[in-house]
């Protein structure tokens, strides 16, 4: 049973194998090497007998492999076969040549089926020599649905490419011999021929004002986040793309279709004029925005080009181009426009930012590196908001010839919203990563005294605790850089109170460490070794109310000093001379005393400088 099977399987391998062979010009080696990887075998097996997998497609690649995919999306560049399935059923190795459809695809097939149309399909349903046994009413019919379909595929086509093509109507040969015969034959012109012409007029007036209407923010309104490379190829797109509109209006038949639109007076010439100068004033805009915006793009290119350590540097010169065509362009001087353009350079430097701190590793990488790397970046969006305020306030210098610069005068939020939520999720990471560093110091923190022991496993058992807990947080699997993911919030938040928790046990071993301590300089000891942690809201109350034991603690220290001054001072007069260190001459002794007397004054008082305390 197994071997019927087998040989079935291999049957239905075979016919995939010679109808690709032939349909590429390859040998069988190129097949055998393409099934001989499991993953694509299985693959092709998968299309074979699961009923759900419906497409099947092989292309051939640039370096000459033959790769399967499932779908008619998969097929690439290249030329492309393609396995149709007549039904959602599995294929059996008897009748696999009857369930499928199967076919060539070129790597443009819209091309392809644009010259079908125009080569073949159209010159023979368009022949009246075919048309000799249908009815008038269905030639007519059917001529009309082949120029639609004409029509569509030249639009598509265009479209595709990223250029408007406009449609010629039907007859529009007839125009020509027409025009040149003068206003008197326009009572002759066929009453048909003028609705097809304002009906191409209609559908030409749809494609080009729906062109018109595009505007560079639909790409952040869509909630993307383009870069200023898509303002500057928006607009060079759209010069193009103007242009060739224009220069299709300006074609000579199209001229006299207007004309002959004007000779019978249709309603309809008052529309096509108007939209004949919408086009050129829109391309005399556009041409203008190209040209002042060209300057941008070597600056926006640096910006990309530098790492994000030197792209503080390069702020300046950007912010001042900006401010320039602000100041000296004619149509991209409004606030929609200079919004949309800024709020993609603050798209650029998050990207950038991106890139420089590398989400993958932010977390997982080592912490001082990546605090560093995470407060540069703070840093360099900082000083771009700074920048942009600075210009904002000083746009009068960029006056010219006695032309008024307009102020920027709508609200930086529409501007930065985007920036300071990111910058937001920056500070939550900084602070992530101060906590983690303050809580990595705890690995090295010994106590004396007599509950010294105790009080330093029980710091050790919460570090690793808190190790554990940072770990299971940064192995998390998302970006932790994308401010749309709120799972990183929440789990943020756990993480807070779980520190919160360690922070509250840490301040009850401070209490004890402290009041453990056998004098001022142990009492130091303990502070120096709890450093940065004693400014955590947990821990800070409790540290607050030992500075003024310190104080209490000093002030007997000073008496202290001061009592063994005295009795040294006394005991100089009563003997006559003052007692020093053995083998130390009588001055030396002395200013030895004297220096061990300010060190034990000194020392305990300059350790008062580095308690943050008001």
């Amino acid at each position: 049973m197994e071997e019927n099977e087998s040989q079935k399987v291999d049957q239905r391998f075979e016919f995939f194998e010679k109808r690709v062979s032939k349909a590429f010009n390859v040998k069988s080696d190129r097949w055998q090497k393409c099934v001989a990887t499991e993953e694509q075998r299985q693959l092709i097996q998968d299309f074979l007998d699961k009923s759900e997998n419906k497409t099947l497609v092989i292309s051939l690649n640039s370096s000459g492999q033959l790769i399967p995919a499932l779908g008619l999306s998969a097929a690439g560049r290249n030329k492309s076969v393609y396995f149709i399935k007549r039904r959602k059923t599995a294929l059996s190795a008897d009748k696999i040549k009857t369930q499928l459809f199967c076919g060539d695809m070129c790597h443009s097939p819209l091309e392809q089926f644009s010259v079908l149309v125009e080569k073949v399909v159209e010159p023979v349903l368009s022949n009246a020599r075919n048309h000799r046994d249908f009815p008038h009413v269905v030639s007519q019919d059917l001529m009309r649905h082949v120029h639609a379909l004409k029509n569509n595929v030249f639009v598509i086509a265009g479209q595709v490419k990223g250029k408007t093509h406009l449609p010629v109507p039907p007859g529009f040969e007839q125009f020509e011999p027409v025009a040149h015969e003068g206003d008197n034959s326009v009572h002759l012109v066929d009453k048909r021929l003028i609705h097809s012409m304002e009906t191409v007029v209609i559908d030409w007036s749809h494609q080009v004002y729906k062109v018109l209407k595009k505007d560079s923010s639909e790409p952040l309104l869509e909630g993307k986040n383009p870069t200023p490379h898509a303002e500057i190829k928006f607009w060079k797109n759209r010069l193009a793309d103007l242009q060739g509109i224009h220069n299709q209006f300006q074609s000579p038949r199209v001229v006299m279709l207007a004309e002959l639109l004007a000779a019978v007076d249709s309603s309809y010439y008052p529309a096509f004029a108007k939209m004949l100068r919408d086009v050129s004033e829109a391309r005399n805009e556009t041409r203008d925005i190209n040209t002042f915006l060209k300057p941008i793009e070597k600056l926006i290119e640096d910006v990309e080009n530098a790492d994000f350590s030197e792209v503080k540097g390069k702020i300046a010169p950007l912010m001042h181009t900006v401010c320039l065509i602000w100041a000296n362009s004619k149509y991209y001087n409004s606030p929609a426009r200079i919004i949309v353009l800024l709020q993609e350079i603050c798209n650029l430097l998050i990207q950038q930012a991106r890139s420089f701190l590398n989400p993958e590793e932010v977390l997982k990488g080592d912490v001082l590196e990546s605090l560093s790397r995470v407060q540069m970046a703070i840093d360099g969006l900082t000083h771009f908001k700074s920048t942009y305020e600075d210009r904002r306030a000083n746009l009068s210098q960029y006056q010219r010839n006695q032309n008024e610069v307009k102020p920027w005068d709508f609200s930086p939020l529409l501007v930065f919203v985007g920036l300071d939520h990111f910058m937001k999720r920056l500070r939550t990471i900084e602070t992530l990563l101060l906590t983690v560093v303050d809580m990595m110091k705890l690995e090295k923190v010994e106590f004396g005294g007599i509950l010294g022991k105790s009080l330093s496993q029980r710091v050790q058992f919460l570090h690793e605790d808190f190790l554990e807990t940072y770990k299971t947080f940064s192995e998390k699997p998302y970006d932790c850089l994308d401010v749309s993911n709120v799972e990183f919030e929440a789990d943020f938040m756990e993480f807070q109170i779980k520190v919160e928790n360690t922070e509250r046990q840490l301040s009850t071993i401070f209490c004890h460490a402290f009041d453990d301590a056998a004098g001022l300089e142990h009492a130091f000891k303990v502070l120096d070794m709890f450093g940065r942690l004693l400014e955590r809201p947990q821990i800070a109350a409790d540290a607050h109310t030992r500075y003024r034991m310190l104080i209490k603690m000093f002030d007997k220290q000073l008496e202290c000093c001061k009592m063994i001054f005295k009795q040294h001072m006394q005991t100089g007069e009563t003997q006559g001379y003052s007692p020093v260190s053995k083998n130390m001459p009588v001055v030396a002794g002395g200013l030895k005393f004297v220096q061990q007397l300010q060190e034990r004054i000194q020392i305990p008082y300059n350790n008062f400088r580095f308690i943050n305390h008001p």
